[in-house]
């Protein structure tokens, strides 16, 4: 059984990638910002890690592998940012192999590319430009589905259930490919235990336009919404002055360049590799989101 090493074990992902590893008999050991609030599961050792400055090493030494999934979305300079995230991965990934960490393995997203319309998208592939893909293995997940997730499913959740007005951005024609978080601990943990390097993309085969999926979601959640079409220019001008003004508002101009930055990408020969069916969006939606009574 190997011994694990995840960075951001307290956040969304790490923890459930923290939990799967454990529940697979694994030794697990977690590094997150702050130790004393994060909580993991039982008998997994906690170091520190405050990218990029600080890194508890000692929590590096034996392990055969290190998952990295620790990554800031809330900085809102892309210089701080990058120092965080790219150069906070350089850095993780040097201490690893002074460790003698056979494998790295980078959490990234089916949305990194060096011409992304994004940050997000950008920074994600700089690092992933950091790794030997001799050795090392790049995740790329799609749009994750999960009870109390975050990103831009979760953001149009939450206008669902607080405000039920939903905007269409571009009229919400963008191709959407989900992956529901089990599948993506699934994809990571047979990854690790198969030894596979390179680049790998996890998501359901058959993207949906972004429209369907979020009146797929509605219907779920029982709740009435009306789903407003917006185009994507206008809307970029006026929430990127409100942002220069300080003003508050509900979306940030990065998450409008996420969604009109959406892509579809090919997963079949990447789910072969793992021998994985990824769950279509109705069954991770029934999941995420179970009939009541």
């Amino acid at each position: 059984m190997p011994t694990v090493v995840v960075t951001g074990a307290s956040g969304f992902l790490g923890g459930h990638l923290c939990r799967a590893f454990v529940a697979r008999g694994w030794a697990v050991r977690a590094l997150v910002r702050r130790p004393d609030q994060a909580a993991v599961p039982q008998d997994v050792r906690i170091g520190r890690a405050d990218l990029p400055d600080t890194i508890d090493e000692t929590l590096l030494a034996g392990a055969e592998v290190v998952v990295h999934a620790a990554w800031t979305t809330r900085e809102t300079d892309p210089q701080r940012a990058d120092r965080q995230n790219v150069e906070g991965t350089r850095r993780l990934l040097e201490a690893s192999r002074r460790a003698g960490v056979a494998r790295f393995v980078f959490v990234s997203s089916v949305a990194a590319a060096p011409d992304a319309p994004n940050h997000y998208g950008r920074s994600k592939a700089a690092a992933e430009q950091l790794l030997d893909p001799a050795r090392d293995l790049v995740l790329r997940p799609g749009t994750i589905l999960a009870r109390g997730g975050g990103g831009i499913f979760g953001l149009m959740r939450d206008l669902m259930r607080t405000v039920h007005v939903v905007p269409l951005f571009g009229g919400g024609r963008q191709p959407l490919q989900t992956v529901h978080v089990d599948d993506v601990c699934e994809a990571t943990s047979r990854a690790i235990e198969r030894g596979l390097t390179g680049t790998i993309n996890v998501a359901e085969p058959h993207a949906l336009p972004f429209r369907d999926v979020l009146r797929m979601t509605a219907t779920r959640m029982g709740t009435r919404c009306l789903f407003v079409p917006l185009p994507f220019g206008p809307m970029l001008t006026a929430v990127r002055a409100m942002e220069r003004l300080g003003l508050p508002t509900p979306l940030r101009s990065e998450s409008l360049l996420g969604m009109q930055g959406l892509r579809a990408v090919p997963v079949d020969d990447d789910l072969r590799r793992l021998d994985l069916r990824a769950r279509p969006v109705d069954q991770s939606l029934a999941e995420v989101f179970p009939a009541r009574g």
